[in-house]
């Protein structure tokens, strides 16, 4: 029998459970939708060819080598977390890779996955939420930086070996490019400077206390994030061409990193809710292979699965985590000291 306060945290999560399911039923009208949408353009017949192409023989090694890389990418994520969280809480690895699932069950139906933050501050103590969302954030500009970085290069060479841009725009848009990528490298170093900026005026003074944690991460740690976040790109990377090679669209590495790079640098400028980044993903992937391939079902199968075990797999296993957890409240794990980093 529940106790009072067990049942109010059962109220509380009931409609989370419900607004999942709900997401989870427009993914799968999602996948419906195009289905159909790649039956009309392709025919049943190539969508079910595919399919058992990835399957089947040998092929089916790739696509169980990107399955075994969903592991690595959160992972690689839940270190960095962990890290990152240093200055304010101490998790174990499993721990840290919880808080990560639930943020990713969080950030589906939330422009620009903004939810993930609150997803993850949940399973975290009471006085550390809101400090975290700002080591969040910092995890998130690492992210950002090293997929834009990575990306932008393969753009770059697409623009010019694939569009013909003329050189003289090219090298506008490519010192532009990393002029811009400079002064953010330097922000993000320079993070540690933050709570000081704030306090000097006095609308922005209140969100100092929040960004204090920022002080006591070191450079070595910022130096870390982005490495990891690096190590993420390249395995998103080697996910989308071992997709692509399972459904039958093999591409040569210089090939893989500036179409690939571009449908990644395209797709992180553009705003968009996760849910619905199914289908944005599939028409930039068409776009992008199709200089070079016109199996669309391949492609749109290789896009589609990257999404499902990505995005949709882990969403599902951070509900797992945090109804096992038993983390419904805003109140989280029971306090404790916090540890601190040294420079």
């Amino acid at each position: 029998m529940l106790i009072p306060a067990k049942k109010q945290q059962l109220f509380q999560f009931l409609p989370k459970i419900a607004v999942f399911w709900v997401k989870l039923l427009i993914a799968g009208l999602l996948f419906y939708a195009i289905y159909h949408q790649l039956a009309g353009k392709v025919g049943k017949t190539d969508v079910s060819v595919v399919v058992r192409r990835a399957l089947g023989g040998w092929q089916v090694l790739y696509l169980l080598a990107a399955v075994a890389l969903v592991g690595v990418n959160w992972g690689i994520e839940a270190l960095k977390w962990q890290r990152l969280l240093l200055p304010l809480e101490r998790l174990g690895f499993k721990e840290a890779l919880g808080s990560v699932l639930c943020g990713v069950s969080f950030s589906m139906l939330t422009p620009n996955r903004t939810g993930e933050y609150g997803g993850r501050i949940l399973t975290l103590r009471q006085s550390n939420k809101w400090q975290a969302v700002t080591v969040a954030l910092s995890g998130s500009f690492a992210q950002l930086l090293a997929n834009v970085g990575f990306s932008a290069s393969g753009f770059a060479a697409f623009c010019i070996l694939f569009i013909g841009v003329a050189g003289q725009i090219w090298v506008i848009g490519v010192a532009t490019l990393l002029w811009l990528f400079t002064i953010a490298l330097l922000c993000f170093f320079g993070q540690n400077r933050l709570p000081q900026t704030l306090l000097q005026w006095k609308k922005t003074a209140f969100v100092a206390p929040f960004t204090v944690v920022l002080q006591q991460t070191s450079r070595s740690t910022l130096v870390m994030a982005l490495v990891l976040s690096g190590l993420r790109y390249l395995v998103y990377l080697l996910q989308y061409r071992l997709l692509l090679c399972a459904f039958g669209v093999c591409l040569t590495w210089p090939q893989s990193w500036m179409l690939i790079g571009s449908i990644f640098f395209v797709q992180t400028l553009v705003p968009s809710v996760a849910i619905a980044e199914l289908g944005i993903r599939g028409n930039l992937a068409l776009y992008f292979l199709g200089f070079v391939t016109t199996a669309q079902a391949g492609v749109l199968g290789a896009a589609c699965t990257l999404w499902v075990l990505n995005l949709a797999l882990p969403a599902l296993a951070g509900l797992v985590v945090l109804v096992a957890s038993g983390n419904w409240a805003w109140g989280g794990r029971p306090e404790a000291a916090p540890v601190g980093v040294k420079n």
